[in-house]
């Protein structure tokens, strides 16, 4: 282009002396000189003299490129604050370019954006359900009550013991939500150290950590985090241990038996629930472990006779 331009360097001055507007004002040059070289090519044969001359005015005149800065001042620190003026398509343009070389790395993000395309979608934050705050005492309170209506008052009494031996063991004024499953391991091994059996402990871990039992409860209430129910897999009553306890369970006494042991002496030396208990198991079937767990509110009138239910899992016997 030398020959038609007739120059070899074109030199102006940025009329400024801050870096960020000299590097944005030396871009629009640069711009600029780019459109009269194209214009150049393209009428290189055609090119007048008067016109060569237009377009290099245009390039070299004194107007001051475009900028944003409306107002710039100085601290006394050397920093410089600028008030900027955005109100035209060119202006928004210009900010854009600005901001892109005063960037020191585009950031991913940043060129989806300048690509158009739509941010990630902001991630749902989930919140846990906030657990009410129960002393353990209140809570056994609560559940004794909600079984009252649905379930048998000697199955009530008996479900009342295994609360209140945990809440012994662990105090009335614990928070329920603190209790963890070590917790529960202890007191297990605190009955078993105490004498209480194998069966004993799996009847006791059935009403507190099993189903409809005092944990499972406090999750629905809203007392207990749900997921692990600390209370259960603790005691395990194997087929072995069974089958070894079943030579100490029940057996049918003959006949010698049932006279030696309701002997007149024998049986005036036995306390007075012992005697009730024994008649009561000679005359109904029941099993002493049957007769044991009798209620007062068990007996009841059928007709003009005394009468107890007994129920099993298998049976009702009366």
């Amino acid at each position: 282009m030398q020959p038609v331009v007739g120059r070899k360097t074109f030199k102006r001055t940025l009329h400024t002396y801050d870096m960020r507007e000299a590097r944005l004002r030396a871009l629009t040059l640069a711009a600029r000189y780019a459109q009269v070289f194209t214009v150049l090519k393209e009428r290189r044969m055609q090119t007048r003299d008067d016109d060569l001359d237009a377009l290099l005015a245009r390039l070299t005149g004194t107007e001051r490129p475009q900028e944003l800065t409306l107002n710039r001042t100085r601290s006394a620190d050397g920093s410089i604050t600028e008030q900027w003026q955005i109100d035209t398509p060119e202006d928004v343009t210009l900010y854009q370019q600005l901001m892109a070389l005063t960037a020191p790395q585009p950031s991913a993000l940043g060129e989806l954006i300048h690509q158009h395309v739509p941010p990630l979608p902001t991630p749902r934050r989930t919140t846990k359900p906030a657990i009410e705050t129960i002393t353990l005492g209140k809570a056994r309170d609560a559940w004794l009550t909600s079984l009252k209506g649905s379930t048998l008052p000697k199955t009530w009494t008996i479900k009342r013991t295994a609360i209140e031996l945990l809440t012994s063991f662990l105090g009335e004024k614990t928070k329920l939500h603190t209790v963890t499953r070590s917790d529960l391991a202890r007191w297990y091994q605190d009955m078993r150290d105490k004498g209480a059996s194998t069966p004993t402990l799996t009847n006791k871990q059935s009403y507190i950590g099993g189903k409809g039992g005092f944990f499972e409860w406090a999750q629905a209430s809203g007392h207990y985090p749900r997921g692990d129910n600390p209370a259960s897999g603790h005691v395990s009553y194997s087929t072995r241990e069974k089958r070894a306890r079943r030579k100490f369970g029940f057996k049918a006494y003959d006949a010698h038996q049932v006279q030696a042991l309701f002997a007149p002496a024998a049986f005036e030396a036995l306390p007075l629930a012992a005697r009730w208990a024994s008649l009561i198991g000679l005359y109904t079937g029941a099993r002493a472990s049957e007769v044991g767990q009798l209620l007062t509110a068990d007996v009841v009138e059928d007709g003009a006779s005394p009468a107890s239910r007994f129920r099993t899992k298998v049976s009702i016997k009366r």
